[in-house]
């Protein structure tokens, strides 16, 4: 019987394992990782990861652990073949405690890896009845052989893969229909806007988008500035191959580079596998560096020479990699003041800023306000099943007349939630937002004894939310415009009881 203890740590394991699955697509990291994690809390001499081919008999081994890694790899199995096919192709555990003498264990490839057998554990992969491989396991070091234990927590390892497994091929596919459906259809980004300023730019852009010329994009918060970046590469030459996004901003300094560049395994304290970066992911294709202007000096530097030499190396490797990207960047900062303040080098300013595409605020093109609406409206009546066909005098006036700080992102969130609230067909002014209502309410606010503070505004507004939604949290998480889970923390945060 396990200690309470080695309990606790299988259980924090699985949960590990869990975060893994739940926190990318990229399956190579994913398995790796894994697998590692299986073979430590075994304390296995060796743990591999078998997938079988889709549509054929043939199976590979996709992931393994211990001294003999990179020789099981390459090996190859028919469905049925050894332990591994075997379980694969029944979807059955099996628990061997005498390997030597059990004619369905492969002795020749454990004489190939120079590892003898003495006891297996296998569990299959399996998602809704299909087996899609198999994970197994090579001689406990702490112990003579596995026990029921041992599988229970294999068992629980492979339901999660499995899923993994799935989602990943599920995400391939559906990205690769999504490519050839957006080929076949020509569909783009749609960039709406009637006004002199939008003119220009479509202008520009059209000059621009099917050369390789790096382009640096500028604007306020919410203005366009990611839909205008895939608009050029939806249209250049590069369109057939993979537009990478970074968000410059959202990563901490320590581990942008990681993230630009790639890293090797175990070339950091985390780094527990290889792992690709963005210039070697967007090879062939386009990278977009969304606020740039975040970077620190070392990133800024390393940046600089990968744009203008296209080679770059990974973090813990001295082999020098080679890439062809074309580089988008996008800011909300003046860079050229940041190049005059010291905080942004002027050698990487002038290398993005071949051409500069300025993306002006909502407040300076009103005369496409209507436009956008109108194409939000249709939207949001097609994913909420309304009826939606006219703003009131007044709504309309108040969103001329609105300042617009958070840009067409504003906007679109506040469409989005008077669409939603709505049950007539004209959209009026108690369907915007309370903070940004004219007339009474927002007077009423203003000129209150006991000004609120942020924390307490967005609290009431909250509230206010789950009110109007009868207490369902998705639909007031849609009223607020964001995620369900996100508004959980908040609640939880504003200790808001239901």
């Amino acid at each position: 019987m396990m200690s309470a203890p080695a309990q606790h740590d299988r259980y924090r394991k699985l949960v590990e394992i869990s975060n893994i699955i739940n926190s990318t697509l990229e399956i190579d990291a994913l398995l790796d990782l894994a697998i590692e994690t299986v073979s430590s809390t075994l304390d296995a001499e060796g743990c591999s990861l078998v997938l079988r081919q889709p549509g054929t008999d043939d199976l590979y081994f996709r992931s393994a652990a211990g001294a003999a890694r990179e020789e099981i790899k390459k090996i190859r199995l028919k469905l049925g073949d050894g332990v591994a096919g075997l379980v694969a192709l029944e979807g059955k555990p099996l628990l061997i405690t005498d390997a030597q003498s059990d004619t369905r264990v492969r002795h020749d490839i454990s004489r190939r890896v120079g590892m003898p057998v003495r006891s297996i554990l296998c569990t299959p992969l399996s998602v809704e009845g299909k087996v899609v491989g198999s994970i197994e396991v090579i001689n406990p070091r702490s112990k003579p052989n596995f026990d029921d234990e041992d599988m229970q927590f294999l068992s629980a390892v492979s339901d999660s893969v499995a899923i993994a497994v799935r989602n990943a091929r599920l995400f391939t596919q559906v990205s690769s229909e999504k490519e050839t459906l957006s080929r076949v259809l020509g569909l783009q980004p749609t960039i709406i806007g009637n006004s002199e300023p939008m003119k220009t730019i479509f202008t520009m852009v059209n000059k621009i988008m099917r050369t390789d010329v790096t382009i640096l994009i500028t604007g306020e918060t919410g203005t366009g500035k990611g839909l205008i970046a895939r608009f050029i590469h939806e249209n250049s030459q590069r369109r057939h191959q993979l537009l990478v996004e970074v968000n410059c901003a959202a990563i901490p300094d320590t581990l942008i580079e990681s993230e630009l560049f790639g890293h090797e395994k175990g070339s950091f304290t985390g780094a527990s596998y290889q792992r690709k970066g963005k210039f070697e992911l967007a090879d062939n294709g386009t990278l977009c560096l969304d606020e740039i202007g975040e970077l620190s000096p070392r990133a800024q530097a390393k940046l600089l020479r990968a744009i203008e030499e296209q080679r770059f190396e990974r973090i813990g490797s001295n082999t020098t990699l080679s890439t062809d990207v074309r580089v988008l960047a996008t800011t909300n900062r003046d860079l050229a003041q940041s190049v005059k303040e010291g905080q942004f080098r002027n050698d990487l300013y002038y290398r993005l800023n071949q051409i500069e595409v300025h993306i002006p605020p909502l407040r300076e093109r009103r005369e496409d306000i209507l436009l956008l609406v109108e194409h939000y409206i249709e939207e949001f009546n097609g994913q909420f099943e309304k009826n939606v066909v006219a703003l009131s005098v007044p709504a309309k006036n108040f969103l001329l007349d609105y300042d617009w700080p958070g840009n067409v992102r504003e906007l679109k969130n506040m469409i989005k939630r008077a669409v939603l609230l709505c049950d007539e067909e004209e959209i009026r002014c108690e369907h915007f937002p309370l903070l940004v209502q004219p007339g009474q309410e927002r007077a009423a606010i203003a000129g209150a004894q006991e000004f609120p503070n942020l924390g307490e505004l967005e609290r009431m507004h909250i509230i206010a939310a789950l009110q109007r939604a009868e207490g369902v949290k998705k639909k007031a998480a849609d009223l607020l415009g964001i995620s369900r889970s996100t508004l959980d923390r908040k609640i939880e945060a504003h200790k808001i009881a239901l």
